[in-house]
């Protein structure tokens, strides 16, 4: 049976546009990419001459009645505004990571997209890439008994401005209000939780601001040793419950000079250490009582499959069916973040009031090559 693809479009530019304007071109046969725009026109000139497709505003992408799915790829400040245009014009929505800024902003896109009936959809989509669908494969079927507890860590480096070019991507993303590395890289880490063990019941902990006024470090760059403003949380340590008994701890900090991950399930027969929910193809690390073994991945999409998701959710459209990923996850998210933030302040821990149905697993049939494609269609 052959479906007709979606036509799609793109609002944002920017660093991470690349590599999804390349794989929605190239590599979904269910996405007909069709445009591109960005607030900054020579952005969007530039990927619309390399992918070959329309440079566009987005009052056009928005009033093209052919245009069925858009992604919206703007900075974290901007996503509560792009999003509410799209889902207003009546499109299908994918939006870069987090939703917006806050729980009410999150509420008004929630009555929006059930008012319009359409889908609304948030990155990250890696949970759905080759490692992280492995290690649920290997947890569910108990190779490590029954999992306790998961403990994750992620240390990074403060972003290093090069140019005064740069600073307009300080002032719109690493350094403003939801574009700190607890919405931006906690995204990846909760939604791989969510992936393996459903959504968290209780959490508490410290959600701050580490030296919110620094200087300028590079000698190139015009305000060099004056100081801004760090305006977002930079670092999260949180604890959290889950339905099924499992406990998990998560800090995650860009003020480190060492960059180090890991993301490890203690279980009642043994451990696993996964790759980073970041990465597709991340190493899945078996340790056992008879010692300890590097499992092969099982499932498809181990290279950089950025894009899979609004693949996903157009194989979802045309199918009738539920996307995987889902309005109701990614809240969670942001909800937990935000009662970690609360309880910063009150020191009380919180009762997350949301709820979501933990995605199905998609096919661990790994086709290769083209094939890979239709793991999104079973």
């Amino acid at each position: 049976m052959k479906f007709k693809p979606v036509k799609t479009a793109v609002i944002g530019a920017g660093m991470i546009s690349g590599i999804y304007l390349e794989n929605l071109k190239n590599r979904f046969s269910i996405i007909d990419l069709v445009g591109v725009s960005d607030l900054v026109d020579a952005k969007a000139q530039a990927q619309a001459e390399k992918y070959g497709i329309r440079k566009m505003t987005n009052e056009e992408i928005l009033s093209d009645p052919e245009i069925e799915l858009v992604l919206n790829l703007t900075y974290a400040s901007a996503h509560y505004e792009v999003s509410k245009s799209i889902l207003e014009a009546g499109k299908h929505c994918y939006s870069e990571k987090m939703m917006c800024l806050t729980l009410e902003e999150a509420a008004e896109l929630d009555r929006i997209r059930r008012e319009k009936n359409v889908m609304f959809t948030v990155a990250p989509d890696t949970f759905l890439g080759s490692s992280q669908q492995s290690s649920r494969y290997y947890i569910d079927m108990g190779i490590i008994g029954k999992p306790l507890h998961a403990d994750i860590a992620l240390s990074r480096g403060y972003f290093m401005l090069k140019s005064d070019a740069d600073d307009a991507y300080r002032k719109y993303s690493v350094v403003r209000e939801g574009g700190g590395i607890p919405y931006d890289m906690g995204g990846y880490y909760l939604h791989q939780l969510f992936n393996l063990f459903g959504p968290a019941r209780r959490v508490c902990g410290f959600c701050d601001t580490h030296a919110a006024n620094r200087p300028y470090l590079n000698p190139r760059h015009s305000s060099f040793e004056e100081n801004f403003f760090v305006n977002t949380p930079n670092r999260i340590c949180a604890s959290m419950k889950f339905d099924n008994d499992i406990t998990a701890s998560m800090y995650i900090s860009s003020e480190h000079k060492v960059t180090e991950n890991s993301f490890k399930i203690y279980g009642t027969e043994g451990n696993i250490e996964i790759g980073d929910p970041n990465d597709f193809d991340g190493k899945i690390t078996l340790s056992l009582p008879s010692g300890t073994s590097e499992l092969p991945l099982t499932h498809p999409f181990a290279s950089n499959s950025r894009g899979v998701g609004a693949a996903e959710m157009a194989w979802s459209l045309r199918l009738g069916r539920k996307s995987r990923l889902t309005y109701e996850m990614s809240y969670h998210a942001l909800e937990l973040i935000e009662a970690v933030r609360d309880c910063t302040s009150d020191m009380f821990v919180k009762e997350l009031k949301t709820d979501f149905e933990r995605p199905a697993p998609i096919s661990r049939d790994a086709y290769g090559g083209d094939c890979e494609e239709r793991s999104l269609y079973l």
